[in-house]
This record gives structure tokens, sequence and C-alpha cells, in this order.
């Protein structure tokens, strides 16, 4: 019986606002804990046709943490009103306070509770122990200060779930300059254009304003449109790829220069473990520890140095030979990732 392949799987885990312009956060602060310092990483800003948004208040490197936050309330996705008055109810005067002040998109449609809760929760999952086994559900939380991302389609900031934690963790994804513009994604950004700004709509009930939407010429938005279906159906084709490694790892490499086409660091890590899997496999672990490198290193912004999969990676990068896939199908040769997607970091850091 062939072997088969896990790919994908590793621990992985548009807002408008009335406040103040130009308050100040540091990278530990909460919305309770506003200072002014030197040292302050993004401010809150008027962002053009947008409201409110979080804005680079100085140059912030690629991986930095922002910031990692606990729920103000974590629920089932689309909870009813009652059920969320009754979760407020827990929470202080002031907190109260500051969920009813977010921005709430479907006024006049919904209840308010509910309203502000749609347009402002983010889905995550968390693990719950049983008798039976682990269990992986969804949920929906609310973040006070995350609460003032706007959305992107092209993001430059991360999201990760520390279970350990408690904590959503953001992270930059490249390079930011100061006075950009700090975004996360708030819709399945491997669709078209249309079927991005349909799902913020439905979702979120507000109309995505973000770059990648706002591009008027109707050759660039086919070209990014094909690219982003491409890149998905990439995604689970190289999952069909178990008994044809050299197709597979083609099919990466085309995903990766695709995704850098279109500036999005999401699914790096993935594309680059499938790649390292189907390498172990064929006992070419020389190029493994390539894939994986790029794998550990991407992950470095994802989700962070400390999470499960960065310690996963870093692992293997270490020793790949310790994969259960390893040595599955007869020994071959494989190509490695393209230099010009590779960045550098120390093993030991």
């Amino acid at each position: 019986m062939a072997a088969s392949v896990a790919v994908h799987e590793y621990p992985e885990s548009t807002n408008t606002r009335s406040r103040p312009s130009s308050t100040r956060f540091n990278s530990n602060s909460s919305i309770n804990d506003i200072e002014e310092t030197n040292e302050e990483s993004f401010t809150l800003s008027d962002i053009p046709n947008k409201g409110k948004g979080l804005v680079a208040a100085r140059p912030i490197q690629r991986g930095e943490l922002l910031f990692a936050e606990a729920p103000l309330l974590s629920l089932p996705p689309s909870p009813p009103n009652s059920t969320i008055m009754a979760a407020l109810s827990r929470c202080t005067r002031e907190e109260q306070c500051q969920y009813f002040a977010l921005s709430n998109a479907f006024k006049g449609r919904v209840l308010p509770a509910r309203g502000i809760f749609d347009t402002n929760s983010i889905l995550y999952h968390v693990g719950d122990r049983t008798e039976g086994g682990d269990v992986v559900r969804e949920v929906a939380g609310i973040f006070l200060l995350a609460s003032f991302f706007n959305s992107s389609c092209s993001p430059n900031v991360s999201r990760y779930w520390d279970q350990t934690q408690g904590m959503m963790h953001f992270r930059t994804l490249r390079d930011i300059e100061e006075g950009e513009e700090l975004c996360i994604n708030y819709c399945e950004i491997l669709a078209t254009r249309e079927e991005r700004k349909n799902e913020i709509m439905r979702d979120k009930g507000f109309e995505c304003r973000c770059s990648a939407c706002e591009v008027e010429e109707e050759d660039k938005v086919r070209e990014s449109d094909d690219r982003r279906v491409t890149i998905a159906a990439l995604y689970d084709e190289v999952g069909e790829c178990a008994n044809e490694p050299m197709l597979a790892i083609r099919k990466v490499k085309r995903a990766l220069r695709l995704l850098k086409e279109e500036g999005i660091v999401t699914y790096v890590t993935s594309f680059c473990y499938d790649a390292f899997q189907f390498c172990v496999m064929v006992s070419d672990f020389s190029t493994a520890k390539q894939w994986i490198r790029q794998a550990y290193e991407v992950s470095l912004c994802t989700t962070g140095p400390d999470s499960d999969a960065a310690r996963m990676f870093k692992m293997y990068w270490a020793n790949p030979r310790a994969h259960p896939m390893a040595g599955a199908f007869q020994k071959s040769i494989l190509s490695g990732p393209d230099m010009g997607n590779r960045t550098s970091v120390k093993l030991g850091g």
C-alpha cells in the first residue's frame, strides 16, 4: 500500500471606530493601558474611506510582535443576542462601555450587541481535551484592541491563537514603514475580488476597501483573481500528489511564485512544509532541510518562535530524519526552494 502524506497538517492556527484620532499604543498595551512613549509601535488614526485604523508609528520589522490580547468574549460563531448580553453581564462596566463603543456595520438590521459582535468578532480554533480525545472547535472572539485592525485581502499582520496563554498574537508579516496601515484579513483571501467583497459584506456588513479590492484596472483584477484561484487549486492538488513527489514540488514552487506576486505570506509555511514532507519521503534530507528552514523562517512571522508550528519546523530542520514519513518511498533527489525567496536566521536563535 502506498504511503499517504499528511499535507497541510501542522499546528497553526474592517472596522471603523468612534475613538479619538492619533491615540498611541506600545507593543504591550491593552485598550486599558494606553501610554505616551518614544517607543510606541502604532497609533489609532483616521484612515481615508475607512474611519479609524491602526497605523505604524515607526518602522516595524518583519515578524515583530505588535501585541497579544485575550478575548473579552469567546462564543460560538453567530450567537444570538441573548447569549452575547449574558456574556457581557459578566464583564466590568468599563469593558461593557468599550464593547458598545465598537463599530456596528449592522445598525438597524439586528440588535446592537449582535451587530457589534458580528462586525468585530474574529474566528479561531481552540482545543478541548475530552475522554474521547482532543476536540477542536471554532469560536468567535471579541478582542477590544484588535478590533481596530481594518481588513485587507493582502494583510501585513498575522494572527495566531496561543492555546496555552489563551491569547491572540498579532505579528507583522513583512517590514512596515512608518505611517503604513496595519491590517489583518477578515475573509478567505484565496478567492476572486467579487467573492471576497461579497463574503465580507455578508459576514461583516461592510465593503472591503483594501488596496487589493480597490484596483480599478479590470485586466489587473482578472490577473489577481486568476493567481488567487490558482493558488487555492494548487493547495488542494498538492495533497493529491502522494505518489508523485516531483510533481508535488513543481506545484509547490508554482504556488510560492504566485503568492509572492500577490504579496501574500499566508499559506507559505503550509506549502513549504508539504515540500519538506515529500523530500523526506524519498530520503532527500539535504533538500528537505532547505524547505523546512524556509517554513521555519516564515513561521516566525505567522505564528511566532514559541508556537507549536515553529518548534516543530525547527526540530525537523535539525533532524529531518525524525519525521515519521522519512524513507517511505524509493530514494530520489528533488529540487529545493528558489533562492530569491530565502531569508536568513540562525538555527540556535
